[in-house]
């Protein structure tokens, strides 16, 4: 046996796990602080919730005993909400009827408050209706009703948002309202010789109902508004997983790497290909890949049902954001090797899903991750993906900032693999199998040929001689690899193949 340099003592266990319990903690740290910091408290991190206002109430006037007074409850409603919002996390826009249904078609407005014009006029007639015979006698009078809208499809928190927005109205109509109206129903009851009962003046100090309704729901096969999100992650990973696949299988089938099947591993001839040429080879797998994967998505989507959507516009962005994070995560494994794995991870899916937008609307994200997700290729892709399933392919609705941030991932990934695999075969730094990178002459007597890529060598030293076989760099004294025998013409560092029919 050769002397590997390996004591197996707790010293060098400890120096070779030190390493690797660091990075799990790092890892596990970040995914704690991105997947609970942006769920834990949506509501205390809300920030400039957009809603329509829309106030079309015409006015009326309510006689009284002691003269005609003019009621505009529309604008009273429209006072109260803007002088006892929080700015800072609802951002209320006073709008016609017109640009709110546009806001609401293409996402810019979680919901909308919608004030008709018989509104004053409903609210004369239940003071009018109280102050009768039926109002005495205990039925109660129709109230006014102002609506509430919501749109499922912009977040699944818009309707708890717009839930909000109604308990406050609420409580501002009965405490501006619900007193004056009283008093101006007791007076007309009073002229009449009557009362008001108590269903009545129940009614009249709640004048105005305000229902929360759902605009425009989920299309049929749809029940979860997160369903962009999820959807978006599949094509996230099929750019990220996709590529490392890619990777090893092609650095494996180049003998750049062993192939490991279970208890086998195959080890192939180095292929006399560049950096540059290899990562060309992977870019074009990927593109390959794309839209296979981006069909066979929309196939499992017909499958369960969703409807709602241009398949077509599906399937040319599945492919954008496939190949997008693919060519951005190969580029990222040329540039720093297997650590590269790890960056991807992070890079595209720890700091990408809670930054998406999907579970949490960015209004109610901490302030660093909308940073974080403003170029987020998953943010990017739930935005698209969101306006095509949700909002009619509107380009306005996140679709064209998608497609426009995703395409410079795109160029970014080739850019850098390019400079990167370049800068690297300047400097020499050619990919060899690791047998192949050991120097000769440490403690080697003699080579044997080369078999199937793997060196063969017979070492000597102060004491027995052994025969041994040996792949990789042994530790302490002797190296039982040599370099391989050149089987033709190559520059110093470079990897020459053995076998002839890998050099055509």
């Amino acid at each position: 046996m050769t002397d590997s340099g390996h004591t197996g003592g707790f010293r060098e266990f400890a120096s070779h796990s030190a390493g690797a319990i660091a990075v799990v903690c790092g890892l596990f740290f970040l995914l704690a602080f991105m997947y609970l910091g942006g769920t834990a408290d949506p509501q205390a991190h809300a920030r400039h919730v957009p809603v329509a206002v829309v106030n079309e109430d015409a006015g009326a006037t309510l006689e009284t005993p002691i003269g005609p007074r003019n009621l505009d409850v529309g604008t009273q409603i429209t006072a109260g909400l803007l002088q006892n919002n929080d700015w800072e996390k609802l951002r209320l826009h006073i709008v016609d009827a017109a640009e709110a249904e546009e806001g609401l078609r293409d996402g810019s407005y979680f919901g909308a408050v919608r004030i008709p014009p018989e509104l004053s006029r409903q609210v004369v007639d239940l003071v009018n209706a109280a102050a009768t015979e039926a109002g005495e006698t205990g039925e109660s009078p129709e109230r006014a009703s102002v609506t509430l809208q919501y749109s499922p499809r912009v977040s699944i928190v818009s309707g708890q948002v717009m839930n909000t927005v109604a308990e406050r109205m609420r409580a501002s109509l009965h405490e501006s309202m619900g007193a004056t109206l009283l008093s101006d129903s007791t007076m007309l009851a009073d002229a009449d010789g009557r009362q008001i009962g108590a269903a009545a003046a129940l009614a009249l100090q709640y004048p105005v109902e305000v229902d929360v309704t759902e605009w425009n729901p989920l299309p049929d096969g749809v029940t979860n508004a997160s369903l962009p999100m999820f959807y978006a992650l599949i094509v996230i990973l099929a750019g990220f997983t996709g590529a490392m696949i890619i990777s090893n299988l092609l650095d494996a089938r180049l003998g750049f790497i062993p192939l490991e099947i279970g208890p086998l591993a195959l080890h192939v001839h180095v292929a006399p290909f560049g950096r540059l040429q290899t990562m060309f080879r992977k870019w074009a797998v990927t593109v390959v890949t794309a839209p296979l994967v981006s069909a066979l998505c929309l196939w499992v989507a017909d499958i369960i049902g969703v409807t709602g959507y241009d398949a077509w516009d599906m399937f040319w962005f599945s492919n954008l954001v496939i190949i997008a994070v693919g060519v951005c995560a190969h580029a990222i494994l040329a540039a720093i090797g297997n650590a590269g794995l790890l960056v991807n991870l992070v890079l595209f899916v720890v700091l990408g899903i809670p930054t998406s937008g999907g579970a949490t609307p960015t209004q109610m994200l901490p302030q660093i991750f909308v940073a974080i997700g403003s170029l987020q290729p998953m943010h990017q892709a739930y935005l698209g993906l969101r306006s095509i399933m949700f909002f009619d392919s509107n380009w306005g609705a996140g679709l064209g900032h998608a497609v426009w941030v995703l395409g410079g991932w795109c160029v970014a990934g080739v850019v850098l693999g390019v400079a990167v695999t370049l800068l690297y075969e300047r400097m020499g730094l050619r990919r060899q199998a690791v047998a192949d990178r050991v120097p000769a002459g440490r403690g080697v007597a003699s080579g044997l040929p080369i078999r199937n890529g793997v060196s063969r060598t017979r070492s000597s030293g102060t004491g027995e001689a052994e025969a041994r076989d040996s792949v990789g760099v042994g530790g302490g004294g002797a190296v039982g690899v040599s370099d391989p025998a050149p089987a033709g013409p190559g520059e110093p560092g470079q990897v020459v193949e053995g076998d002839a029919a890998h050099r055509q």
